[in-house]
């Protein structure tokens, strides 16, 4: 019987999957898209609040600031992990936002007493929605800075092709950008496992439809999905 597959497809991960490598199952890494950063000047200490919606908005922002920033600036996140950044480089999450969806975040933020008079810079690439600038436009004085872009990797590589034919094998998407670069260049099967709804939303309109949903936003709720899901297989093979 051909061991089980788990192929990667996003730009880089930092979950080491070692409860799924126990059950003997090969982790593999293909990176469909690639991000490169634009070259603008960002002034920070005009703002008093900086909005994160991913690690690599930190990490390109960074890159583009014009001078060190100011510690009673405010910085508010999505996720554990784009927090984790921050504090790496020595900023500190003021608010960290549990739900990567566009209309919680902007609930979210609405509530937090944020005063009117003061400004806000949202930090995103640029295939971001507009949703959440737009919704945080109504009530507060922000500005938008596209610091990323996404890109697809345009080489296909034989290897996957051979896994990709493995019935075992089950590709991991985390976002649409990591699916249209996919299925540019591979034939798909429908052993398809998706990040969160979003992703799950963009497969199924681009007329394909996901295996599973990961419960939680993240590679640990991709583990833990395919860890049930593998689990209740093998229940079934053996009744």
């Amino acid at each position: 019987m051909n061991k089980t597959n788990i192929i990667i497809t996003g730009e880089d991960y930092d979950f080491g999957f070692n409860e799924l490598k126990a059950m003997d199952v090969n982790i593999f890494h293909y990176p469909m898209i690639y991000t490169l950063g634009v070259d603008i000047n960002i002034h920070p200490n005009i703002y008093n609040y900086i909005i994160f919606t991913s690690k690599n908005g930190v990490k390109y922002f960074l890159k583009n600031i014009s001078t060190s920033i100011n510690s009673n600036i405010k910085f508010i996140c999505i996720g554990k992990k784009t927090a984790e950044v921050l504090k790496r480089n020595n900023l500190n999450p003021d608010i960290v936002v549990r739900r990567n969806y566009s209309k919680f975040m902007c609930n979210e933020i609405k509530n937090m007493g944020i005063s009117k008079n003061k400004k806000l810079l949202l930090i995103q690439g640029n295939l971001a929605k507009k949703e959440l600038f737009e919704c945080l436009s109504e009530s507060f004085d922000i500005d938008h800075k596209i610091v990323y872009t996404t890109n697809p990797v345009k080489e296909k590589i034989d290897e996957l092709n051979k896994k990709i034919d493995n019935e075992n094998s089950y590709v991991v998407f985390t976002s649409p950008s990591t699916f249209n670069s996919f299925i540019d260049k591979y034939n798909l099967k429908n052993n398809i496992i998706s990040i969160g709804n979003t992703t799950t939303g963009h497969i199924i309109d681009r007329g394909f439809e996901p295996l599973m949903t990961a419960k939680m936003q993240s590679y640990e709720g991709i583990s833990n999905s395919i860890i049930d899901y593998l689990n209740k297989k093998l229940n079934h093979e053996l009744s």
